[in-house]
């Protein structure tokens, strides 16, 4: 709901540059540029400056720099949906809707505590998703929102959702966000085809919605029958390893069953035992970002390449947009390399 406070770049220890990706260079210039100003002078001739030119002879706020980035991510993302062959494209739809579903926990949130339409128009950074509409339209039918969405059977069964009384406005969006992981999960498992590239980084994209879930529930105290409903796992695999979690009091005692795990899975329940949750969601981000740049490399021709790319691509605008604003805040050098 919040804008992140976490300034650790993702990819900066993940890859070296491919294509129209930042190389560790221009990352390390921006990185150690003395301010904002000399920051953005580095992202000159990329494909960042039309969104950000603007910004060359002033210091924006925060959430300008976020804005025109969305801005960025949201064409990019329409290309790559415009020129991708069908059963690559509905899986940039989720990417598309992903960020629509973002939208529609904002507005669900706002509605319910009663915020003000013009404090909540002030904070909201991913309207070029909306295609302009007014945001004063879709305050008063937050509904709407589903017009916008791609996938229309994603659509439908969240409209299903919207309609039941809302008791509980948090309780709401983890329906939502089920709901979204669900579907897409049965895309991906329909889509044979791609499954051998594709189907690893979902999931990993489901290893890290499952275990923050998990994290964040038992934080407030909830029984595990309660955590469990809101559970997607990818197989029988992930769902014994979220039984032996919900069953275990500390997870510092999951030592020796860490062991019996493969690789990607061992990284993804350690990283329980060691980080908190802020420095977790980061850990795992970086784990998603290595197996969508392994997929991109080996497989440039594969027409759900894209889904990996866009995923890069999302992670690397996330640090760029984290960089810059550190540099609008004069966050320390040490804080913004913390992870």
């Amino acid at each position: 709901m919040l804008p992140s406070n976490n300034y650790g770049p993702v990819l900066a220890k993940v890859r070296v540059g491919k294509g129209k990706l930042l190389d560790k260079q221009k990352y390390n210039a921006i990185i150690y540029s003395e301010n904002f100003n000399t920051a953005i002078s580095y992202l000159n001739s990329t494909d960042y400056w039309s969104y950000i030119s603007k910004f060359a002879q002033t210091l924006p706020s925060t959430l300008e720099i976020e804005k025109a980035l969305y801005e960025y991510y949201y064409d990019e993302l329409n290309k790559c949906i415009k020129y991708s062959p069908d059963e690559g494209k509905v899986f940039l739809n989720f990417l598309h809707d992903m960020e629509l579903v973002s939208l529609l926990e904002n507005l669900l949130c706002s509605k319910c505590y009663g915020m003000k339409f013009e404090d909540f128009q002030s904070a909201i950074t991913r309207e070029t998703f909306l295609k302009k509409v007014k945001l004063g339209t879709l305050y008063e039918n937050f509904a709407n929102i589903l017009d916008f969405f791609l996938e229309k059977t994603l659509a439908s069964e969240l409209r299903t959702i919207l309609l039941k009384p809302v008791d509980d406005p948090n309780l709401r969006i983890l329906e939502i966000k089920h709901k979204y992981w669900k579907i897409l999960l049965e895309t991906v498992k329909e889509k044979r085809g791609l499954q051998s590239h594709l189907t690893e980084i979902v999931r990993r994209q489901l290893l890290k919605e499952n275990l923050l879930l998990i994290e964040r529930l038992r934080r407030l105290g909830a029984p595990a029958n309660i955590i469990r409903k809101h559970l997607i796992p990818f197989s029988s695999t992930e769902e014994e390893i979220f039984e032996k979690i919900l069953s275990t009091q500390d997870f510092k005692t999951l030592s020796s069953y860490i062991e019996e795990l493969n690789d990607t899975e061992r990284e993804f329940v350690e990283g329980m035992t060691k980080y908190n949750i802020e420095e977790l969601k980061t850990v795992y981000d970086r784990i998603i970002a290595r197996q969508a740049y392994k997929v991109f490399l080996a497989y440039p021709f594969q027409p759900d390449i894209a889904y990996g790319y866009m995923i890069l691509k999302k992670y690397e605008i996330e640090d760029v947009m984290n960089m810059l604003k550190a540099k609008i805040l004069d966050i320390d050098i040490e804080s913004l390399k913390k992870f």
